[in-house]
């Protein structure tokens, strides 16, 4: 693997010029450690890898009885169930000698059509790269395809895009890519804070909340238009606890339980295979777990962003009450490689985001950073779109 390294200014004109939009593109820009001027070069063999794995998770998750034991492990049965309610998926790997291994599931993978933009512009300066996937199309298509499983027979015909307080958002500028992109499709589109959000409003919304079982106060509007179907949200809280909680990673890491919920065991083993051995903390472990706390990385069950995460070998005593007293789970740790990047003039640390949907990918991105976990704040690193060797 190798990483193909671009002026800064010529990426970034590149990508002005094919968004046709100066504003978007500065904006972008203004997001200092978003987007590395490089693209991520991989052996088609890990290419495929990765594709296998997607597949197999898909699998997996697509038996009824993963499904149930998830939703228990996460807390989640009370929850109503209005259909697919997750769009797409974000699985983060970091390359090994044997293969991929999941780090973690995102239900709302942030940066993917700022992801898809850069591909196009890196392409436009290099184009031995290759040709950029079709992300744009895909990502409608998604979101078409969860309105006619919920709403089949009627016509969508407006769709919200929610944070808190939008406008002040790191990925801001993604959420009038995506507002172009319904546009373009023919659908009222708007950019709201919940708090601007009525019953009624739009058909369906797209949420990048990180209340992600929208509990909060200022979300209850949401919730109920939600709980009650008026209208189709996605990702929804049902799709975060199914596919992001922590815990349902220990479901995941553990071929003997998968098989006897009856998933085959070619895939069951190949599934326990990808995903690191991981176990919900707990007083019956805590002894144990602190012992061989070096081999460990400790992370909340509803976490996102690497908040609250440690990695063992640096976990004082002081902080082990902490995470004995909030639901944590120890995945055991999984160096990520590192790549050479020039014009970072280092190497960075990299895992690779895989965008898919029902189990196909969609597009593949590496994250290039420094630290403990990914942080979009080392200079030089970012999302990198990832391209096959030729």
């Amino acid at each position: 693997m190798r990483a193909v390294s671009v002026p800064e200014e010529e990426m970034w004109a590149a990508l002005g010029a094919q968004l046709g939009d100066a504003g978007i593109g500065g904006e972008l820009r203004g997001r200092a450690g978003l987007l590395s001027p490089c693209a991520v070069i991989l052996p088609r063999d890990q290419i495929d890898g990765l594709a296998r794995a997607v597949a197999a998770l898909h699998a997996v998750f697509s038996a009824p009885p993963l499904a149930v034991a998830a939703m228990e492990v996460a807390r989640g049965e009370s929850l109503p169930d209005h259909g697919l309610g997750g769009w797409m998926l974000g699985f983060d790997f970091h390359l090994t000698e044997d293969g991929p291994r999941l780090i973690e599931i995102n239900t709302n993978p942030g940066g993917m059509l700022a992801v898809a933009a850069q591909a196009r512009a890196l392409v436009a300066c290099r184009p031995e790269l290759g040709q950029p996937p079709e992300v744009e199309a895909m990502a409608l298509e998604a979101f078409r395809d969860e309105w006619r499983r919920q709403r089949a027979g009627q016509g969508l015909s407006s769709v919200a895009i929610i944070d808190d307080d939008p406008a002040d958002q790191y990925l801001a500028p993604e959420f009038q890519l995506y507002r172009r992109l319904f546009e373009r499709a023919g659908l009222r589109a708007a950019i709201l804070d919940p708090g601007q959000f009525r019953a009624g409003s739009a058909d369906m919304v797209y949420n990048r909340l990180v209340d992600f079982s929208l509990d909060s106060p200022a979300h209850a509007a949401l919730a109920e238009a939600w709980r009650s179907g008026e209208t189709v949200v996605t990702p929804d809280p049902r799709a975060h606890f199914l596919y992001s909680d922590k815990r349902v990673l220990a479901l995941l890491s553990d071929g003997e339980a998968l098989g006897a919920m009856g998933i085959g065991a070619d895939i069951a083993m190949a599934v326990a295979a990808i995903v690191p051995p991981t176990i919900p903390v707990s007083a019956i472990n805590a002894e144990e777990l602190w012992a061989g706390r070096r081999q460990w990385f400790f992370k909340p069950a509803k976490g996102h962003a690497g908040k609250a995460v440690y990695r063992g070998e640096k976990l004082s005593r002081s902080t082990w009450p902490t995470i004995l007293a909030s639901p944590y789970v120890a995945q055991r740790y999984i160096p990520p490689p590192r790549l050479a990047v020039a014009h970072a003039g280092a190497s960075l640390k990299m895992d690779i985001r895989v965008n898919a949907w029902q189990g196909r990918v969609v597009q593949m991105a590496a994250r290039l950073y420094e630290g403990q976990t990914t942080n979009f704040r080392t200079p030089g690193g970012g999302f990198a779109p990832v391209f096959p060797e030729p």
